[in-house]
């Protein structure tokens, strides 16, 4: 693992899930490794390159199993090349000259890259699980808390009221076109690659074509139209789109944040039993697997800025910045997945407080029935007449300490045009409710076309 924190046996789960990390593992390297040279082999072999009993037996006995992972690491330091290890440990598996046909056509980008590949793909398909269980879990909440009144924040202060299923809903509709963008990139970004040092794949001969082909299939790959060692952008904008699922992510922490902080108390993050939230206040209940979303967002952006340098490769080969990818990537695609973990576990356990939120709301001067009420009088007295007038009203409530509310029903001109009855609607939420209601069963269904299984048990 890299990385202090993905490193540390006792703070890695704090930033990422065992399930991803074992993808990135040195285990894990050796098994893609394996499976790419014996693609190697098979594509020659196929192809009239090499004997059909050299890949038979490179086949068979280059496994993760006979390599030495202690050896390895000795033979690659001493050389100096991790490929070069690799090759130079395999050769005693192998009785008679098979193993001269170990990397047999390759180069060593080609292996690198295609098994850097592989294991992206296997990430891919982690992240999309706990997207999809996420989706899921989005989906219910904002369907069980369509109609459930709260504040529209703007500035930092309430602006109007609306539904929690339709704030929830945002984030659904926003991760929905984010995990659609994470699949049209699918048979770009996983592409094999078999072109040589310099792209042409001069040492496979005239039918290069064939066997590349051949070499990727073998692997369940795209074939490239283009050698790519130098086309970073399959990979830049995969971590670009990793990087929008963070800062979504990190704006519906930002959110529960602030619904969490005591003076609010719309949201509670659960506790397991035995868990602490302070070593000083016995009982708080602080939000820090909320937090966590919030501080993995940045991070992840920042990492993002090293992706961006990739593409500045320098002629056909160059390991200048081409080495930033082998940091970046494997650390973006660990902590997105202990920062979608945290928000499934926040979602699926946490507690909303619709009781709060009304009281919250109740707890409004006025203010957040404002804009409707203009918008109600501007059909007698035109709007500009109508927002100066309230405007007025608003200094007059600040002067003389006074509610603004009160301000409303004692208006002489606001009775002119309203009564009480149409007053009093305007001022209680739920008569602005319907647009919420309706603009999230909208998402609701597009969602669910979207992803049909979304209602029951099963994967997307």
């Amino acid at each position: 693992m890299s990385g202090e924190m993905l490193g540390s046996l006792y703070n890695q789960n704090g930033y990422s899930t065992a399930r991803m990390r074992n993808i990135w593992s040195d285990k894990n390297r050796i098994k893609v490794i394996c499976q790419v040279e014996v693609a190697v082999a098979y594509a020659m072999a196929k192809n009239g390159k090499i004997p059909e009993k050299a890949y038979q037996e490179i086949q068979a006995k280059l496994v993760p199993e006979n390599i030495d992972p202690t050896q390895l690491k000795i033979e690659s330091a001493r050389a100096g090349h991790f490929l070069a290890g690799f090759v130079t440990v395999a050769q005693p598996l192998f009785d008679d000259d098979s193993g001269q046909y170990v990397h047999y056509g390759a180069a060593s980008e080609d292996v690198e890259d295609t098994a850097f590949v592989l294991q992206l793909k296997e990430s891919d398909r982690v992240l999309k699980a706990y997207l999809n269980q996420l989706g899921k879990i989005l989906y219910q909440l904002c369907e069980k808390y369509q109609r459930t009144p709260t504040a529209a924040i703007a500035h930092k202060t309430y602006a109007a009221p609306t539904t929690l299923g339709f704030k929830l809903g945002i984030i659904l509709n926003e991760l929905d076109y984010l995990m659609r963008r994470l699949d049209s990139l699918g048979s770009f970004t996983f592409a094999g690659s078999l072109a040589g040092a310099d792209g042409t794949s001069s040492m496979l001969g005239a039918d290069y074509q064939q066997v590349e082909a051949d070499f990727c299939a073998h692997l369940g790959l795209s074939k490239p139209e283009m050698y790519w060692h130098t086309q970073r952008e399959r990979f830049t904008e995969y971590c670009h789109v990793e990087t929008m699922i963070a800062q979504a992510l990190g704006r519906l922490g930002k959110n529960l944040l602030y619904m969490s902080q005591t003076i609010v108390g719309e949201f509670q993050e659960a506790y397991a039993p035995g868990r602490q939230g302070s070593t000083v206040v016995p009982t708080v209940c602080n939000p820090y697997m909320v937090e966590a979303i919030v501080n993995l967002a940045t991070v992840i952006k920042n990492e993002m800025g090293l992706m961006y340098d990739t593409m500045t490769v320098d002629g056909e080969k160059d390991t200048t910045v081409w080495r930033d990818l082998y940091v970046a990537l494997p650390e973006m695609t660990m902590y997105l997945s202990g920062q979608l973990n945290y928000a499934i576990n926040i979602l699926k356990f946490g507690q909303f407080n619709p009781q709060r939120m009304r009281q919250n709301l109740s707890a409004d001067d006025g203010t957040i029935y404002s804009g409707s009420l203009m918008m109600a009088l501007a059909k007698f007295m035109g709007r500009e007449n109508a927002h100066g007038l309230l405007v007025k009203l608003r200094d007059k409530a600040d002067h003389q300490q006074v509610t603004l509310r009160d301000l409303f029903y004692a208006d002489a001109t606001i009775a002119k045009y309203l009564s009480k009855a149409e007053l009093d609607r305007v001022m209680t939420p739920n008569d602005h409710l319907d647009n919420a209601i309706s603009k999230t069963e909208q998402i609701l269904k597009l969602y669910k076309a979207r992803h049909f299984n979304v209602n029951n048990g099963k994967e997307d």
